[in-house]
């Protein structure tokens, strides 16, 4: 079962996705400022806020990306952010007909990379070695310092609360899980690309770690009808730490796509 919140009275629909080790609930000032343009769900992750953790007998992102789907009776705006935003991709390639415009804001999909700067990719992998060298030994505190250092909002993980380092660490292994999706594509997700047409916003921090340019670089190159947005002084955590402009950014771009048929 999927929790979810609802938020906004706008004449478009979108389902918003969090990001790894977040909760929908993260995104509520996002949304905020969203009120007018979109009627939103906001969806937690398997393992995350209230939903039903991960079923270890499937992919994780495979279930992310059905538990997601499944919210979805018609076709809808998609606004995830970073592995979020992999989602919304992964469920743009699969299931096309459901998904009217995407915004991915700093999606993880780190595979994307080597297509256009194979060098940032293996600097990633290079830079990724204190976390996947902890997971391999089970050490989940150490992999979730290196974690929060690399990808997190800018606090040390000693100024974190100990309710916040305990549901971290406890998600390490969410986070282990993805890497044959996110690093390795073994989805094809890649491949798939091409073959869709709806528009596409993405959004990267001016300060962000340089994979994510490397990302959207690639992905721009794929697709038809693609806008792209840097949010100055922001780093990965921007639709957080820089909700106004996030906002304003998705809210430009909404304001550009034609009515559904089912409001027109």
């Amino acid at each position: 079962m999927a929790h979810v919140l609802r938020s906004g009275h706008g004449p478009q629909e979108a389902l918003v996705l969090h990001c790894m080790l977040a909760q929908a609930r993260a995104l509520e000032q996002l949304m905020a400022k969203l009120a007018a343009d979109l009627s939103m769900l906001a969806m937690d992750l398997p393992g995350h806020g209230l939903s039903e953790d991960w079923d270890t007998s499937r992919d994780y992102s495979e279930m992310s990306c059905d538990m997601a789907a499944g919210l979805l009776e018609r076709p809808a705006h998609l606004i995830g952010h970073s592995f979020g935003a992999y989602i919304a991709l992964r469920i743009a390639v699969e299931r096309p007909e459901l998904v009217r415009s995407l915004t991915l804001i700093e999606p993880v999909f780190f595979a994307a990379a080597k297509y256009s700067d194979p060098s940032a990719l293996k600097a990633y992998k290079r830079e990724s070695n204190a976390f996947m060298g902890a997971m391999a030994v089970g050490d989940t505190v150490t992999a979730a310092r290196a974690f929060t250092a690399e990808w997190g909002d800018g606090r040390s993980w000693e100024s974190l609360k100990p309710d916040a380092m305990s549901y971290i660490t406890d998600r390490m292994r969410l986070v282990a899980a993805t890497t044959p999706e996110l690093i390795e594509d073994r989805p094809m997700v890649w491949d798939k690309l091409s073959q869709i047409d709806m528009p596409c916003l993405l959004i990267e921090g001016e300060a962000s770690a340089p994979i994510v340019a490397s990302i959207l670089d690639a992905l721009e190159t794929q697709s038809r009808d693609a806008r792209r947005v840097q949010i100055a002084g922001a780093g990965h955590m921007s639709p957080m730490s820089h909700a106004v402009e996030v906002a304003e950014a998705i809210s430009e771009f909404i304001a550009a796509q034609p009515l559904s048929a089912e409001i027109s």
